[in-house]
Order: structure tokens, then sequence, then C-alpha cells
């Protein structure tokens, strides 16, 4: 029985601290899985910003790369075939066409080429086809030129029909009209030794050409009269020889070239009198090769040497426009004889006398690719209506078609963070404007201004909130009573919650117009109001102490009403008398007469107030957390010393939350930089670069809202506005480091010891 009281003994020892053995493995068993799931739970984070990051460059990389041509096939048409003049090809790259000096259409497949169609024109007795000329980048409107003085306008389709057995495309020729030119001495016809033809949007059609004699000739046709208008130009060229020339695709101007290196730029708006506008040397070697580019205003000038450059017109001082070189290109290495045009963009395909063919693009000024296109000179070629591929015959009857593959060509370092001499500017911009009303726009997509209206936006609304929100948090650690900061900081904070769409909305219908009205009123309460201030301090110190120290604690700011009521009223009374005898009762009108900058309504000031109203609730809460966290022995000492309030907020407190309070700061920072809606709705988003604070301007966040519905998918637009992103990811992503690592600096350095 002992021995059985002593085992209920020892059973009852071992049940508490076998519960209590239980209990702790419980407890471990817990802070293992939290630990697990805190842990991971922070890798996860880190791992998603790391993916959109990824995602990110991942979408802009495209953008970096460059140009690629591949051949596609290669065919040697025969010794016997008759030299091709003219060749294209339609929109899906599937049948492609050459029109030959004899006049045989022959229409081909890309696949096998196998000849789909052929069609003959009806030539005279001993007539052949000597020129050729596309009229339009779009459709297939061509003229040929003979060598008996005719010209034959004709017109190629390419009509898909779709079946249950997939798309077919259906080739058809039509001629629309037969032109003969008056012959030489009545006797000797006109031989069209060189063609440009055009037919613009109205439907009117133009022709250039150059005859045997060297004699230049333009024949013009006006639907709407059905009239005809034709010019010599041998008296405005003189005696030099034309070697090259080119009409703009809205028939409009007239640029001809000659052997010693001269260009003359013809006006043809009025079609009964074409006007000299300029004559200038564009080149010290001999022109061999002009073309317009999509726009119509730049234009293509290839030289005897192998040079090649871009001149379009330029306004000058004198409010004329005159051309000017751009850019030039990589040179060739023999004599430029064919340029090409693409009818999507600013590409241009340059071939020299070798067959050698060089891909550039205006905008930027690079050529972005070289290759052999045939083996020896060309005599026909073209861009694929989508800008592609390429066709190039030579005269040896080699026909090559070559796959393009190019789809950002407009986006190069320079083009994005560089200058850029734009067609009809007048010297080298930061431009953003990416999208146009025409097929015809040159894409503007420089990220300065965005990036620069960003960074403004954020400066008026740091200067704005900073102050306000640190001397608030300041006042409200450090002086007020408990019970009013009780109240001041959970009010400051339900400010972080209100949706930023309602304060642009606010800031951009209701603060802006009252900004406009009032503007004199709200500029001079920056001068009044520390007027008023230090006065009221005076009259503060001359109230004897013992009836100030009877004002309850926390009350005296009641003392601040008065102030901002006469800081008010001092603005409003004396707005309309100043803006009447200094700025001639108009103040936004004289902005503008005398310093040239134009008031908007909705400008930097209404956005740093609004941005500003945002960002105050988390630098106040932050900066006050701080500077409540400060150990109370620091601020005591101070006071125990003889300190002031105020001098121990300054030299003890301050600093040593000084790391919290730029941390505070920077966060703000983020915040201002990557708001969205705010400065959406409350600028003229309008990306100029100006800092002028009566202007508006446009955020990169603003940029990617704006735009990013309307832009293609995979289109260079798209992927600029992930490149914007990018840029603001990284920025904010940089500032936050920022923030930390001094943040902490600035702990170490004023931490206790």
């Amino acid at each position: 029985m002992q021995s059985t009281e002593k085992k209920n003994k020892s059973r009852r020892k071992r049940e508490p601290q076998d519960h209590q053995n239980t209990h702790y493995e419980k407890v471990y068993r817990s802070d293992r899985i939290a630990r697990y799931f805190i842990t991971a739970g922070g890798y996860g984070i880190i791992v998603s910003i790391l993916a959109i990051m990824l995602f990110l460059i991942y979408q802009s990389l495209p953008l970096a790369g460059g140009a690629s041509i591949t051949e596609m096939f290669s065919v040697k048409l025969g010794n016997d075939y008759p030299k091709v003049l003219l060749t294209g090809i339609d929109s899906y790259n599937e049948i492609f066409y050459n029109i030959d000096e004899n006049g045989n259409v022959r229409f081909y497949k890309t696949a096998d080429q196998e000849t789909v169609l052929k069609e003959k024109i009806v030539l005279l007795d001993g007539e052949k086809i000597v020129s050729a000329s596309k009229g339009s980048l779009t459709e297939d409107i061509i003229a040929l030129g003979t060598n008996q003085g005719r010209l034959i306008t004709a017109e190629i389709e390419m009509t898909p029909r779709y079946s249950e057995e997939g798309r077919e495309i259906i080739p058809s020729f039509g001629i629309e009209e037969t032109w003969q030119a008056p012959a030489e001495n009545d006797s000797i016809p006109l031989r069209f030794e060189k063609l440009v033809f055009r037919q613009n949007e109205d439907l009117y059609r133009f022709w250039s050409w150059v005859d045997q004699y060297g004699n230049a000739g333009i024949r013009i046709f006006d639907a709407d009269e059905d009239e005809e208008y034709t010019h010599q130009l041998s008296m405005e060229v003189g005696d030099a020889q034309i070697s090259a020339m080119s009409i703009s695709y809205n028939g409009e101007n007239y640029v001809f070239a000659t052997t010693d290196g001269q260009m003359f730029w013809f006006d043809g708006v009025d079609f009964e009198e074409l006007v000299l506008k300029e004559k200038w040397t564009a080149s010290g070697a001999g022109i061999t090769a002009v073309n317009y580019l999509l726009g119509d205003q730049a234009v293509v000038v290839g030289s005897a040497d192998g040079e090649v450059a871009t001149w379009f017109p330029v306004r000058t001082t004198a409010n004329i426009f005159k051309f000017q070189k751009i850019h030039e290109f990589r040179a060739h290495k023999a004599e430029v004889t064919q340029i090409f045009s693409s009818p999507r963009n600013r590409n241009f395909l340059t071939i020299d006398k070798s067959g050698r063919a060089q891909l550039h693009y205006s905008t930027s000024g690079k050529t972005q690719a070289s290759f052999k296109s045939a083996e020896n000179p060309v005599t026909a070629g073209s861009f694929a209506p989508k800008s592609n591929a390429l066709l190039v015959m030579d005269d040896q009857r080699n026909f090559g078609m070559f796959g393009l593959d190019n789809e950002h060509p407009e986006s190069t370092i320079n083009t994005l963070f560089g200058k850029v001499w734009y067609e009809g500017y007048s010297e080298p911009e930061f431009v953003w404007q990416s999208t146009g009303g025409t097929d015809e726009f040159e894409p503007k997509i420089s990220l300065i201004p965005v990036i620069f209206g960003t960074l403004k936006g954020t400066l008026y609304a740091m200067l704005f909130s900073i102050p306000i929100a640190i001397l608030a948090a300041i006042y409200v650690s450090q002086f007020a009573p408990a019970w009013l900061a009780r109240s001041i900081k959970p009010t400051v904070e339900i400010m972080a919650a209100l949706p930023s769409v309602v304060i642009g909305f606010l800031a951009g219908l209701y603060f802006s117009p009252i900004f406009e009205d009032h503007l004199i009123t709200i500029l001079m309460i920056n001068f009044w109001l520390p007027v008023v201030f230090v006065i009221g301090i005076v009259l503060w110190r001359i109230i004897p102490e013992e009836k100030r120290t009877k004002f309850p604690q926390g009350w005296e700011i009641l003392y601040m009403i008065p102030i901002l009521v006469l800081t008010i009223a001092l603005s409003w009374w004396f707005a309309k008398p100043i803006e009447t005898m200094f700025f001639e009762g108009n103040f936004q009108q004289w902005l503008y007469a005398t310093i040239g900058v134009t008031y908007e309504t909705r400008n930097s000031l209404v956005v740093g107030f609004a941005l500003g109203f945002a960002v105050i609730p988390i630098i106040f809460t932050m900066s006050e957390d701080s500077i409540s966290n400060v150990p109370e022995s620091l601020s005591s000492a101070s006071l125990a010393l003889g300190a002031s309030r105020w001098q121990t907020v300054r030299r003890v407190v301050l600093p040593a939350a000084s790391g919290g309070i730029f941390a505070a700061i920077m966060l703000g920072l983020g915040r201002a930089v990557g708001e969205t809606m705010i400065v959406l709705m409350a600028t003229g988003n309008t990306p100029i670069l100006d800092i002028n604070p009566f202007n508006g301007f446009r955020a990169m966040s603003a940029s990617i809202a704006v735009e990013i519905p309307e832009a293609p998918v995979g289109g260079t637009l798209y992927r600029v506005l992930f490149l914007t992103a990018l840029l603001l990811f990284l920025f904010t992503f940089v500032l936050n480091t920022l923030s930390s690592l001094i943040g902490d600096r600035l702990r170490k350095k004023y931490a206790r010891f």
C-alpha cells in the first residue's frame, strides 16, 4: 500500500510537469509556424516586387531592339526577261507584281513564285516603257513613261476574297488614262527619261518628268474642274542638268536636283503658276537621287559620293521657311541610285550602284541596317504596304524579297532622353506628343517632359506640405495639451483616407476657378501672413504675463484665429488696388504681355495645394510619431539645464528625431511622385518644360493613365509607357532605399549609448 501511495504521488508530480511541457511545445510549434508564415510573407513581398520590376523590364526591353532583315527568297527571272521598271506587293505579302519595259504586267505568288496573272499594256510600234513611278505610298496607282512621249496612268488592285478554303488575293490591272506629250519640233517624240507621279487624297494627279534634252516638265490634272495644267521649268532651273526630282505626296511641293549639287524648291499650291521658293547647294558632289518621306516635309538626298542626308523646311527669324540639313546618315561606298520611302513611318531605304542597301530612320537620324540587296545595279524596288518586307530587282533580272522586322524604329536613347529635331520645328527640342490626327504624324516620345512634370508637381507639393506637416507635428507632440493632441492627430490621419480622385475632382473643378478669380488675394496672403503674425507676437508679448497665464493651456491657439482673419481681410482689401496700380487691372494679362507667361486655370499652384493636401497626413503622422518617441529624459535634462521649451525642441528633440522626420519626408515624396488622379485632374496635362507655377505639366503617372487604354498592344507607345512605369518604379524604389539608409544613419548618429 505504501508503494501504491508513492506511485500516485510521483504521478501527481509528473502531471503538472507534463502539462507544462505540452504547453511549451504548443507555444514553440506556434512560434515556428508564425515564423514560417512571416518569413514566407516577407520573401513573398520581395518576390512580388522583383516580379513587377522584371515584368516591366520584359515589356520595355523590345524598345532596345534594332532592325533585322532576312532574305525570304531570291529568283532569277532569266536573261531574256525584259528590264523591270516597277514592282510591288499586296498588304498580306502573298502576291507580288513586276512591270517591264515591254508593257508586261505579271503577278506571282510569293510562296512558290508561280505566275497568277499576266496582263499586257498595248504599246505602239517600237514603243517601250523607259520610266515608272508609284503615285501613292498606300495605293498602287502608277504612271509609266514611254520613249514616244506617252504617259500611261494605271491602277493595280489586290482584292482579298475569303472562302472556306481561306484567303485568296485576286489581282487586277487597269489603265485609267493615256496622255500624249507634244512632240519636239512636231516630229521627234519626247522620251520620259525620268518620271515622278503623285495622286493625292483629293484625286488630283501630278506628273513631273525629264526628257532626253534635259528639260523638266510638269503636268497637273484637276479632277474636280476637269482641267489640265502643264509647265516647263527650263528657265527656272537654268542650264544645269536635272539629275533627280520628287513631288510631295499631297502635290503641293516639288524639288529638283542637278548634277552640280544644286536643289530647287517649287511651291505648287497654285496649279496655274509654280513659284520658285528656294535654291540652295545640297551637296558638293552631284545629286543622284531624291525622295519625299511620309508626311511631305522631309526630303532624302543621295549624292554621287554616297552621302545620304535629310532636309526639311525650317522657319527662320524672318518668318520664312528655308530647307536645312537635319541628319546625315551612314554613307555608301558608291553612288546612291535609288531611294524608297516607307508607307508606315519615317523609314527609308537607300541603294547604291553596287546593289548595297541601307535602312535608315529619319526622326532618329540613325542607320538601322545594311545589307546586300542585289549583285548589280537595282532597277526597281519597293516597301511592302505594312513595311514588313522589301522587294528589289536588279538589271540582271534577279528578283529578291527580304523580310523586315523593325517594330520600334522611333525608340532610341536619343529620341527617348535627348533633344530631337522634329519636322516643322525650328530647332531640336524635348517633345512628348505620342499620337496625331493622321497616319502621317511623326511620333514624339521624349520622356524628359513627363519626367520634368513629375518632378515639378512633386516640388510644389512638397513646398506646400513639408512646412505645414512638420510644424504641425512639432506643435502636437511638444506644445499642445493632451486633450488637443488627441483631437488633432486622428483628424489629420483621417485626411489620408480621403480618396485622391475626390481631391483631384475638387481641385480641378472647384479650387481652380477660385485660384484664377482671386490670384492676387492668394499671392498677397503670403506677404501679409508673416507681417500680421509678427505683429500678433508683439501684441501677445505686450500682454502682462499674469494675464497670459490665465489662459487655459492649449486655448492660446485661438489667438491665431484673428490673425488669420486679419490676414485674409488685408489681402482681400489690398488685392484690387495693387492689381490696378501695378498690373494694369489684370494680373494674368499683365503676365502674358510683360514676360510672356500664360496663366492656365489648372496649373502647378493648384496641384501643389491639392497634392500637398494628400501628402500632409503621411509626413505629419510619421514625424509626430518620431518626435513623440524621443526619450523624455533627453528633453527633461535640457529643461533642467535652463533651456526653454523651444530651445529644447530645436537643439535636442528635432536632431534626435531627424531620422524619422527624414523618412517621413521621403515617404511623402514617394507618394507625391506616384500620385495619378490628382495630377491627372488638376493639371492641363501639357507636357512642357517650364518651372513657371502658373502653367501646368504632365506627370509620368498621368501619361500612363491617359494613354495606355489607347496604345496598341505591343506598339512603340505601349512599350514606352511600360518604360515610363519602370522609371517611376525605380524612382520610388531609390527614394525609399535612400530614406531607409539615411534615416538609419541619422538615428545611429543621435542615439544614446
